[in-house]
């Protein structure tokens, strides 16, 4: 019995379930936009767009799990954030149950593609099943080929929030462009601090992202550069009239955090691959990203509110962001105690 027991922790740790809390943001916001472009919030395509993102989430997970096992059984650098679950490494679970797993949540996927209502959401649910698939498994390994940050932005800052957009409105509005373009590229540079992290197991069994290509020093600078180039375009944009001040106003707010990023990482804290100097810097990365996104839905609902006043869709937004924020302040507290 306890060999079941441990063999189903095992199981759930390869889901790694802490990661899926950022998935209601950007399908959060792509059903904020289409209220703030005047449609009623349809609560079946939000509900269908924010099962698919999970369910495409998760399958990434399981098949990254098994086709990243060589790397991550290289890894001695880990953090609770890089390197894995360590499920498949601590032999806890048989890499085909994760591969087997993967292929299944590939088909409820694909379920979910069908049941979506036009062909345009469709084509957008396809793409985002492709690249999530092929972000580690041959034969594209998107993640070995210098692709893979470019890749995670894309999904996570892009095509989930289109799609959550497309299935209210049937079209993807400028405004959500002009949200996703910069916190898209600070999911990019999100990207290359946790890989900037796993750089030297990664290297050793021929991983080639972009901290393995460029070194760390220089990797060091692009993602330095992409704080400023993004919030530089988030502010660009306002200006052009393409976004509305409200909502600049809440993600520019997250400054602070972008800023403490750069100084760490310019002090050096990812350079020795020590992980307990690792930790909090990944840690800072990964909830900068989901502060933005989150302060966009904010920003955006606010607007709405003081333009058109409450509707049942706006209410039930901010219920989801209420909810957010409550499980977010658990996990940072809990992050704080340990």
């Amino acid at each position: 019995m306890s060999g079941e027991i441990t063999a189903l922790h095992g199981f759930v740790r390869l889901a790694r379930l802490k990661f899926l809390l950022y998935n209601v943001l950007p399908v959060g916001l792509g059903a904020a936009v289409a209220v703030h472009v005047g449609h009623d919030l349809h609560l079946g395509w939000y509900v269908l767009a924010q099962v698919f993102a999970w369910v495409v989430h998760v399958m990434t997970h399981y098949c990254n799990e098994y086709f990243d096992l060589e790397a991550d059984r290289a890894n001695v650098y880990h953090t609770p954030w890089t390197g894995g679950s360590r499920a498949l490494v601590d032999g806890l679970v048989q890499p085909i149950t994760s591969l087997g797993t993967a292929f299944v949540l590939w088909s409820g996927g694909v379920v979910l593609l069908a049941a979506m209502p036009t062909w345009e959401a469709r084509l957008l649910g396809a793409a985002t099943l492709a690249l999530a698939w092929f972000y580690t498994a041959p034969p594209l390994r998107l993640n070995y080929r210098g692709l893979g940050e470019i890749t995670v932005a894309l999904i996570l800052n892009g095509l989930w929030p289109a799609v959550a957009v497309v299935l209210q409105t049937g079209t993807v509005p400028w405004l959500l462009l002009a949200i996703l373009a910069p916190t898209a590229i600070l999911q990019t540079v999100r990207m290359m601090v946790m890989n900037l992290g796993d750089r030297l197991s990664d290297a050793e069994v021929g991983k080639r992202t972009i901290p393995v290509m460029i070194g760390h020093d220089r990797a060091v600078m692009v993602i330095v550069a992409g704080q400023v180039v993004a919030y530089g375009l988030l502010t660009t944009f306002a200006v052009l009239g393409w976004l509305p001040w409200l909502v600049w106003l809440f993600m520019t707010a997250t400054v602070p955090l972008s800023v403490r990023l750069a100084v760490r990482l310019r002090a050096g804290d990812m350079r020795d691959a020590d992980p307990d100097r690792m930790t909090p810097v990944v840690f800072l990365a990964s909830n900068h990203v989901s502060l933005i996104v989150g302060a966009a839905l904010a920003g955006m609902l606010t607007d709405i509110l003081v333009t058109d006043g409450p509707t049942s869709g706006v209410l039930m937004l901010t219920a989801v962001l209420g909810a957010y924020a409550i499980l977010f302040g658990h996990r940072l507290w809990r992050a704080s105690t340990r």
